[in-house]
């Protein structure tokens, strides 16, 4: 028995290493010298990602070894969505629901449909699954369903030939995002942390915020803030800074669930800063038309006050219960870290080939071949070729997550085109929402947390935008508002309990309950929650409109977030009372009405008070 498990884990390993090899250059030769036809881009990246997530994604669990049954599946993953590629010429000349599908297109259509259900399982969890089964469901037996979503049903063959023999499914623009985008910068992305970019931002937020009071917590909030623009996940990026941050903060003084509600809420925006934004900004500049480059102009605004919303609760909270910053040799200094640099120059070289009207693929190209350049000078000796060989396996290893999921999402918006479903909710948030625009994003913000539970930020909004965009859109509110604002909720998910994953990392990392790491973290990240709700109803805050303007509602936003610190933490120079605290809250939901009536005298009346409270502490 101990012979045949060795065995399986060598075909495994051996499998995991070739196919690895073949995925990263293959999407690094498309980078560098355009992708080949849309069918076989897709279709290639997806058949190398399903044969790797059964073997990585094992029915015993994630990195456990392989039945004989997953490594059977995994080599049927390949032969299926195998044939689709290999077929894609054929695919891409024929005409979807007219020109019929052979014998050999139904068989190996199903089987890899159902695999694809197997595979979401396995990667994103039941919920998404339960989604895609649900729905797919839906697109068959349509009839049977409510008067307000029923549509007359499709057949089998009709599901299969729009799921996977069209652009409209599972290979949509999802997928071909994540074949062509995200794909390199989770490349990127593995470079730069081998390479030790990430420690530079770790040790930059450390030089900036150690010394100052509850120093560890604010070094969280900005390393997670530079680190996350890169990793473009909430999980991974609990993992990457809060294994040091959490302990930090416990040492100095914080609550256990206070300081893994901290790095999960910072962790979380990293996911909403630019450049990388989870790798949704690419999806929605796809969606809406746009330049990349414009996303992360109007990301920049909001992202910044999701941080100093976080720092200035740090803040208060650590005056309240009297801490200190970190020790002087606790501390590099600002000259070491200098030094060290250059190791962020990919970063610069993506921003600056972005600005310069590079597109994502090329731009993130050059940044990855600088980011091997510098790991080649950092790690020196370091780097053989076994080290180089991991990198290229965690590279592919990362992208099965996006690639499922994705793929899992084409699903769902194959099925909401197929039957119109989209049409029917659109009518049905209006018609619930009384025509009353708060109301109406009050139920798509809802929608859009329910929906980012358990599942990557990119498919949340994949799925969101199709669903709920439509609804806001109809009630005259700007695209890329409408589309930031589902982002954002979606984003927000990552700490909204039941299903709150970076709030769950944090809370294994600090020993505190999952539950009651995502509540603490609801409460700290309240403003954040409102931040959607301002620049729905203020595009300024998305860059919008003359300078001037621009900077009174961004200042007025500012502004808020400390009268909010002031009431959650109950502090500013002194301990508040209960009714000082009470006008601390009216005053930053009056500061973020729209009106500059309102906001303006607000802000002004938050900045006397605190004033006149500084003067008699």
């Amino acid at each position: 028995m101990r012979e045949v498990n060795s065995a399986l884990d060598l075909i495994r390993n051996l499998s995991i290493a070739i196919a690895s090899l073949v995925f990263v250059f293959f999407h690094l030769y498309t980078a560098a010298f355009g992708i080949v036809a849309v069918e076989l881009q897709r279709s290639f990246h997806l058949a190398l990602a399903s044969f790797l997530a059964f073997l990585v994604y094992s029915s015993k669990g994630k990195g456990k070894a392989p039945s004989l049954m997953d490594l059977g599946l995994a080599f049927l993953a390949l032969l299926s969505f195998g044939y689709i590629a290999l077929s894609s010429e054929r695919i891409a000349v024929r005409i979807p629901m007219i020109t019929p599908l052979t014998k050999a297109d139904a068989l190996f259509g199903f089987i890899a449909l159902i695999l694809l259900i197997e595979l979401v399982r396995r990667v994103a969890g039941f919920t998404l699954m339960g989604v895609v089964v649900v729905l797919l469901l839906y697109a068959r037996f349509g009839r049977y369903m409510p008067k307000v979503i029923a549509h007359p049903g499709r057949s089998l063959m009709d599901i299969l030939d729009f799921q996977i023999f069209s652009l409209e499914g599972v290979y949509s623009s999802p997928l071909g995002i994540s074949a062509t985008y995200i794909v390199l910068f989770i490349i990127l992305g593995v470079l730069l942390e081998r390479s030790g970019t990430g420690d530079v931002f770790i040790d930059m937020a450390k030089a900036l915020a150690g010394k100052s009071r509850g120093g560890p917590a604010k070094i969280s909030c900005i390393s997670s803030a530079f680190f996350g623009s890169i990793s473009g996940s909430a999980a991974a990026n609990v993992y990457a800074t809060g294994t040091f941050t959490i302990p930090m903060m416990k040492k100095v003084g914080y609550g256990a669930d206070f300081a893994g509600a901290v790095e999960a809420v910072a962790s979380t925006g990293g996911q909403l800063m630019p450049p990388v934004m989870g790798a949704a900004a690419f999806l929605m500049a796809e969606l809406l038309g746009i330049p990349y480059i414009k996303i992360c102009k109007s990301a920049l605004l909001p992202a910044l006050l999701w941080y100093i919303a976080l720092y200035f609760v740090l803040d208060f909270e650590a005056g309240k219960l009297g801490l200190v910053g970190l020790k002087g040799e606790e501390i590099p200094r600002v000259s070491d870290v200098l030094k060290r640099s250059y190791l962020i120059a990919p970063v610069v070289i993506l921003i600056v080939a972005l600005v310069l009207g590079y597109s994502p693929s090329k731009a993130t190209f050059l940044s990855i071949v600088s980011a091997f350049l510098l790991a080649v000078i950092a790690l020196g000796r370091r780097l053989t070729l076994r080290a180089l060989l991991d990198m290229i396996v965690a590279s592919s290893e990362r992208t099965i997550l996006i690639a499922i999921t994705c793929a899992g999402a084409g699903v769902v918006i194959g099925v909401i085109t197929q039957t119109g479903l989209g049409l029917s909710l659109t009518g049905i948030f209006t018609k619930f929402g009384g025509g009353m625009s708060i109301l109406t994003l009050i139920m798509v913000a809802m929608a859009s947390i329910l929906m980012g539970m358990g599942t990557p930020t990119t498919v949340a909004y994949v799925i969101v935008a199709t669903l709920g965009v439509p609804a806001l859109l109809q009630l005259g509110f700007d695209p890329l508002s409408a589309h930031m604002f589902v982002f954002y909720f979606g984003v927000l998910s990552m700490i909204t309990p039941p299903v709150a994953i970076a709030a769950y990392a944090a809370a294994e990392i600090a020993g505190e309950t999952p539950m009651r790491t995502g509540i603490r973290a609801v409460g700290i990240g309240f403003p954040i929650f409102v931040i959607p709700f301002l620049f729905v109803y203020n595009s300024e805050l998305l860059f919008k409109g003359e300078g001037v303007f621009i900077a009174l509602k961004f200042l007025c936003a500012l502004v808020s977030m400390i009268a909010y610190a002031a009431f959650y933490t109950g502090w500013f120079k002194i301990k508040l009372g209960f009714l000082v605290r009470g006008f601390f809250l009216l005053l930053f939901f009056l500061a973020n009405l729209p009106s500059f009536y309102f906001s303006i005298p607000s802000a002004i009346i938050v900045i006397l008070t605190m004033f006149l409270m500084k003067r008699k502490a």
